[in-house]
């Protein structure tokens, strides 16, 4: 396997294309787009809204990690925004992910709202799931491991319709996607920032459910949690916005610029929000089971979501190719050391003989 010359994308790709310098498709063309819309657009939709009867101006869908924390903080500081949260929490949420949601509410003086799903059925669809990918490792049934995160959408949604908060603000950024999924999903080398639509994602799962029968006991099983969570996979669907047409899902980095060490500087200086020092990532930090997620597509690609997000990270000039590569090992070395704790954590640990942890090496 090799790495571009300029970010940590590997040319065992379909689509990367490197050129004669050893320069990735997606160096060359910038990606992912990232045009930020400015502050001012931000203020004309808050004072679009003139009075209201809502309990506040917004509610802020809070994980307890860096980006959300900082938005949070900002609408309060900067916008002086009425504002709430809510954090979505299940048996794998970190307990350091709900101390600094708490902390961070309690030092801004906003109203902190804790949802989950009934009974354990969070962790139950996460495990289905696991089982079913390790039977049939294919990308759909690695998607459907996080399918019940997805109600965080509905159920942040819920809460603003019965309180008429009018936005529901979101903190992912555009370089968190990655272009590797776009094309595994959709099949499509041309257009690599497809997302893909839901008769498309309809028709993936029915031929999972056709090819591996772990996967359609799975689904069965889980149906409830399943269904629901894959109508609402993003906060924008066509779904949720049926169903809760008076919500309007507003993403706070298309509006500011996503500036890691500006955000961790601030949080950690203004509202002491910190992370243990044993782990070595700040991203998707408030998730014991997102380790299963990153050793699932590193086993079938020889890649995560990590060298993508790092790779990012590079083109637009935030970090240095040495440092991603140094963080990329260090990521990948966690994610090896936590894999066996994490099954352990589930009960699962009697399928540490099916795991290949030697995936985590990294390769330049």
């Amino acid at each position: 396997m090799t790495r571009c010359n300029k970010c940590l994308m590997p040319d065992t790709l379909a689509g990367s294309n490197f050129d004669e310098n050893g320069v990735c498709s997606w160096c060359r063309d910038n990606y992912p787009p990232y045009r930020i819309k400015g502050e001012q657009l931000l203020v004309n939709k808050f004072r679009g809204l003139g009075e209201h009867k809502g309990s506040a101006d917004c509610l802020v869908g809070l994980s307890g990690g860096k980006d959300s924390t900082y938005a949070l903080y900002r609408l309060v500081t900067h916008y002086h925004l009425k504002a709430e949260a809510f954090i979505y929490t299940h048996s794998g949420t970190n307990k350091f992910a709900l101390e600094n949601a708490q902390k961070t509410c309690e030092k801004l003086g906003v109203t902190l709202h804790q949802v989950s799903l009934s009974g354990d059925k969070h962790k139950k669809t996460f495990i289905h799931y696991f089982k079913s990918w390790l039977a049939h490792p294919t990308p759909t049934s690695a998607g459907m491991i996080c399918v019940a995160c997805k109600h965080l959408h509905l159920l942040g949604s819920r809460i603003a319709t019965e309180r008429k908060i009018p936005f529901v603000v979101w903190s992912s950024t555009p370089l968190e996607y990655s272009p590797f999924l776009a094309i595994k999903y959709t099949g499509d080398k041309k257009h690599i920032y497809k997302r893909e639509g839901l008769l498309r994602s309809g028709i993936h799962i029915g031929c999972e459910l056709l090819a591996s029968p772990t996967f359609a006991k799975s689904l069965a099983t889980t149906l409830g949690t399943s269904i629901p969570g894959c109508l609402a996979v993003f906060p924008g669907s066509g779904y949720l916005r049926f169903k809760y047409p008076q919500v309007h899902p507003l993403m706070f980095y298309a509006y500011e610029k996503w500036d890691p060490r500006l955000i961790l500087d601030t949080i950690t200086s203004e509202l002491g929000w910190k992370i243990p020092e044993a782990i070595k990532e700040d991203w998707h930090t408030d998730c014991v089971f997102n380790v299963f997620k990153e050793y699932m597509f590193q086993k079938m690609f020889a890649v995560s979501y990590t060298d993508a997000f790092l790779s990012n990270q590079i083109r637009y000039g935030y970090i240095t190719r040495d440092e991603a590569m140094q963080k990329l090992w260090e990521s990948k070395s966690f994610y090896a050391a936590s894999l066996k704790p994490a099954l352990k954590f589930l009960d699962l640990e009697y399928l540490m003989s099916d795991i290949d942890l030697s995936c985590f090496e990294v390769e330049d």
